[in-house]
């Protein structure tokens, strides 16, 4: 490890030594990790129009294409294709694809594509950022990711597994969308059958992230729910609003076996108060369940199936309830 990092800090400081020459550009750079390589110890005041390294290379452009094993550092403007096993990293600005195994990192802006197995970090982006783990950004258009998104105003969509964060976002897509102008509330609810779901809804002004707790008082087999989804306000004046979600759910007493339920909801909300909403509609809902579990709707779909292993039914219902803003 001590050798490694004594190499990296004389791979920087003649980088950054290097940067005092004048430049030149070059058809293509070869090479195994700074200096060796067919520019040399001029490389990061160099302009390349095709750079390929074994290892890492440096440069202060590319013009159209890097393929690096472990790093590429490009100091000023990135054009084109970018592609590195762990790390990317430009210093001015980006305009095409950026491909790390790892991380990349762009200064200033990021135009076009960012993929990275774990992170993209951009002071701004004007296009597309997919990451393994997180995405921060200033300014974006989409983002997608398996954990964490992070920017400050977001045009397009944001995708990610769990957490949504932004300053302005309309389009937030995950569990948990924390969203400086858009909305956190929680919602009780009761359905036709009888059960209570306690929600949390977190979003922008038109789509919105469920994730709710609930309990069965009728249907001792499926007292448990959990439930998780994403929602759209559709029409929304200043006393009433028209919104539909859908759901997924999972229900149990954790002991004999676990309901499968997903409903398509409609649902209407007039405000009480500034920060109290009414909120009703129907329902329509699949359930799925073995075989050898008890039928808690007893028969009573618009359609059934009963197959080997698995039943299954559609049916409709409805729910009520109150919701307050936090």
């Amino acid at each position: 490890m001590y050798q490694t990092a004594v190499c990296i800090a004389l791979i920087i400081a003649c980088g950054n030594t290097a940067t005092a020459q004048e430049g030149k550009t070059n058809q293509a750079h070869v090479g195994l990790i700074y200096p060796l390589s067919t520019n040399g110890k001029t490389a990061p005041a160099d302009t390349n129009n095709l750079s390929l390294h074994l290892i890492s290379g440096i440069s202060q452009q590319e013009n159209n294409f890097l393929l690096a094993g472990v790093a590429g550092v490009v100091k000023g403007t990135a054009y084109g294709t970018m592609i590195s096993g762990v790390y990317n990293r430009v210093g001015g600005n980006s305009a095409g694809v950026l491909a790390a195994g790892v991380l990349n990192q762009v200064k200033q802006d990021a135009r076009g594509i960012q993929l990275a197995g774990l992170t993209n970090i951009t002071a701004q982006s004007a296009g597309f950022q997919a990451a393994g783990l997180i995405n921060k950004s200033g300014d974006a258009h989409t983002q997608v990711a398996g954990l964490i998104n992070i920017a400050k105003r977001v045009k397009g969509v944001q995708v990610a597994g769990l957490i949504n964060i932004a300053e302005q976002s309309d389009y937030p897509i995950g569990l948990l969308n924390i969203i400086q102008d858009g909305e956190l509330s929680l919602g009780i609810t009761v359905d036709e059958a009888g059960g209570s779901i306690l929600a949390f809804r977190s979003g922008g002004n038109v789509l919105y992230g469920i994730i709710g707790l609930g309990y069965q008082f009728k249907h001792h087999e499926a007292r448990y729910q959990l439930e998780g989804g994403i929602g759209a306000h559709l029409i929304a004046t200043k006393a009433f609003r028209m919104s539909t979600e859908l759901v997924s759910a999972a229900m149990t007493n954790f002991e004999d076996g676990v309901y499968g339920k997903q409903s398509l909801r409609a649902l209407g909300g007039w405000h009480i108060t500034p920060y109290v909403e009414l909120i009703a509609g129907p329902t329509f809902n699949h359930l799925l369940f073995d075989n050898d579990q008890i039928d808690i709707r007893n028969g009573r779909y618009l359609w059934q199936s009963n197959g080997d292993d698995l039943s299954n039914g559609f049916y409709i219902g409805g729910i009520l309830g109150l919701q307050f803003s936090l």
